[in-house]
C-alpha cells in the first residue's frame, strides 16, 4: 500500500529525501509522488507528517497537492490513476503553475467581537451582522483583485467574518501581504490574519 502526496511535472527537481522515502511514479509529462503508507489511523501527527512532505515538495516545484488519506495498492495503480485523468491533471497543474495559496481570516477585534446569540427580534444584532458582512466584503474584494484566483469558505467558528483562500504568484506574495497590512490599518475594528504560503489545495482538484 502506498500513500499519494502530490502530482507534479516529469521530469522534475530531485525529491526531498529528508522528509520521507519518496518515490516518483511517472506517466508521460506528469508524475505522482508517493511513499509507503504508514499507520492507517488518522491522528494529528499523521496529518502533520503528510503536510510536512507536501510543503517540502512545493519549495522548488509546482504541484497539485493530494489530501491526506489518499492510498493506492501499488505504484502501478498510481500510474493508472494519473493516466486516467492525465488531461484534467495537466490543466489543473497549469492553473496553479508559479503560484501558492495564502489564507486570510477576518474576525472582530477586541470590543467589536459579536459572538453572542441574538435576542428575540434583535434588530441591533441583525444590523451588527450586516455591518460585519459588509466589512468582510471590503476585505475580500481588494485581496481577490491581487490574486490569480480566490475562494471564500464557510466560516468554521463564530465570530469569524471571512475565511478566504487566494492563489497568488510566488513573486507577488510580499505585495499581497502588504495589501493585507494596508487593509488592517483601514479597518482597526477588524483583525485580519494572513497565513501561508501553502500548497494550493483550494485551487487543485486531485
Amino acid at each position: 500500500m502506498i500513500e499519494l502526496y502530490a502530482v507534479t511535472d516529469h521530469p522534475m527537481a530531485p525529491l526531498p529525501e529528508e522528509v520521507a522515502p519518496l518515490r516518483l511514479v511517472p506517466y508521460r509529462d506528469l508524475a505522482a509522488v508517493c511513499a509507503p503508507a504508514g499507520d492507517a489511523e488518522v491522528s494529528p501527527e499523521a496529518l502533520w507528517r503528510h503536510e510536512e512532505v507536501v510543503e517540502a515538495l512545493m519549495r522548488d516545484r509546482d504541484l497539485l497537492p493530494v489530501r491526506y488519506g489518499t492510498r493506492l495498492l501499488d505504484e502501478a495503480a498510481a500510474a493508472r490513476a494519473v493516466a486516467d485523468r492525465r488531461d484534467e491533471l495537466a490543466a489543473a497543474l497549469q492553473r496553479v503553475r508559479g503560484a501558492v495559496e495564502l489564507a486570510v481570516r477576518v474576525v472582530p477585534a477586541g470590543d467589536a467581537r459579536e459572538d453572542r446569540e441574538p435576542e428575540a427580534g434583535g434588530a441591533a444584532y441583525m444590523r451588527a451582522r450586516r455591518a460585519a458582512a459588509d466589512a468582510a466584503s471590503a476585505i475580500h474584494g481588494p485581496l481577490a483583485c491581487r490574486a490569480r484566483a480566490s475562494a471564500q469558505r464557510p466560516s468554521a467558528v463564530r465570530p469569524e467574518l471571512l475565511r478566504g483562500a487566494y492563489l497568488v504568484d510566488r513573486a507577488a506574495v510580499p505585495r499581497f501581504r502588504g495589501a493585507v497590512a494596508g487593509l488592517q490599518r483601514e479597518h482597526p475594528r477588524l483583525r485580519i490574519l494572513c497565513t501561508g504560503p501553502w500548497p494550493p489545495y483550494s485551487f487543485a482538484e486531485t
